[in-house]
């Protein structure tokens, strides 16, 4: 029926005009509905990182989980209420062994889909639990050639000098000198699985992504330290002083913060790393109130401002005098 012309009807008077009837196609929406629900379970059902199948008969599928056990209690949860809320969502029997002992969770179901339905829960619990963990590990690019340490030796003695009156300025602030990077990424290894998968993903970074833009991309490209920054907004109450990272073109910038932030996000991908921004800030911590607790990695960690994992009081020092030397060529 042309809809420009559609058939009338006058009742008592008023005109009517009669659409066209659109029949559902019932067996078209549920083939699709039927194809959908494959593709979820297909999709389920793919390989999960840390879940092995061990067991599958045409009775029961069993599967284990290499979880750390420091994450046994949030599967676990409060009087056992999560445990046993996936176990009857999902149709399956988890094992949680003890905290003392290291093994594998196990989940066993009728079907693998529901095995992998609970294990993928579990594994959603565990990386949800891992923001809450301090971090433990850290990628990071060295700044330790000689005339970076130098100058920075140079501005340590500057600063004790000038600034030694000011509130909380000790020389325990300072990084190690030849500690001194850039952060990329921060990483929570919870025991040696995740650590070996780690070390396997930073070799593959290396190959597929580190050797192939070094050569391509940044065989030209040289950055330096020019200038301090602080983290945030008070120099009078201060975490975190660094010096920033500085090149001679906003192509060379935009070129090198590309490469790290690709090199965060294939870490990130295994849910071992955790970013919470957008992009890489490229920036090499100077001061740090941190390193006063005898800490000189970045668990606490000033790649995220404040660094808001800190368990210990921080205490902030007052950088105001230290900005106005600005004295890091």
């Amino acid at each position: 029926m042309d809809v420009t012309k559609p058939y009338l009807y006058y009742v008592d008077g008023r005109c009517y005009r009669r659409m066209a009837i659109k029949y559902p196609k019932y067996n078209d929406e549920i083939r699709n509905d039927d194809i959908s629900q494959l593709n979820a379970e297909n999709e389920i059902c793919e390989g999960i990182e840390g879940v092995v199948i061990t067991e599958e008969t045409a009775e029961s599928v069993s599967a284990t989980l290499n979880i750390a056990n420091s994450y046994f209690g949030y599967i676990v949860g409060r009087k056992k209420e999560t445990k046993h809320r996936l176990e009857k969502e999902t149709n399956t029997k988890i094992t949680v062994p003890n905290q003392e002992e290291r093994l594998p969770v196990t989940v066993k179901g009728e079907t693998k889909y529901s095995v992998m339905s609970c294990a993928r829960r579990i594994m959603m619990i565990v990386n949800a639990a891992r923001l809450h963990q301090s971090f433990t590990h850290f990628l990071s690019i060295p700044f330790t050639a000689s005339e970076i340490v130098t100058n920075f030796e140079n501005f340590k003695d500057s600063v004790l000098k000038e600034c030694s009156e000011c509130n909380n300025i000790c020389k325990d602030l300072f990084q190690n000198p030849n500690r001194l990077h850039l952060t990329v990424g921060t990483l929570v290894l919870m025991n040696e699985n995740e650590r070996k998968i780690a070390r396997e993903l930073l070799h593959q970074c290396k190959e597929s992504v580190v050797l192939p833009i070094l050569e391509k991309d940044l065989s030209n490209v040289s950055c330096r330290l020019h200038g301090i920054e602080i983290m945030n907004d008070d120099p009078a109450n201060v975490n975190v002083l660094y010096g920033k990272v500085e090149f001679d073109s906003v192509e060379e910038l935009d070129r090198f913060q590309q490469f790290v932030d690709i090199v965060c996000e294939h870490f990130e991908a295994s849910g071992l790393l955790i970013n919470k921004f957008e992009h890489v800030k490229l920036h090499v911590t100077l001061l740090n109130n941190v390193f006063q607790h005898g800490s000189d990695s970045e668990e606490m960690s000033d790649k995220i401002g404040d660094g808001e994992t800190n368990k210990q009081r921080r205490v902030p020092f007052d950088a105001r005098k230290i900005l106005k030397l600005d004295s890091l060529p």
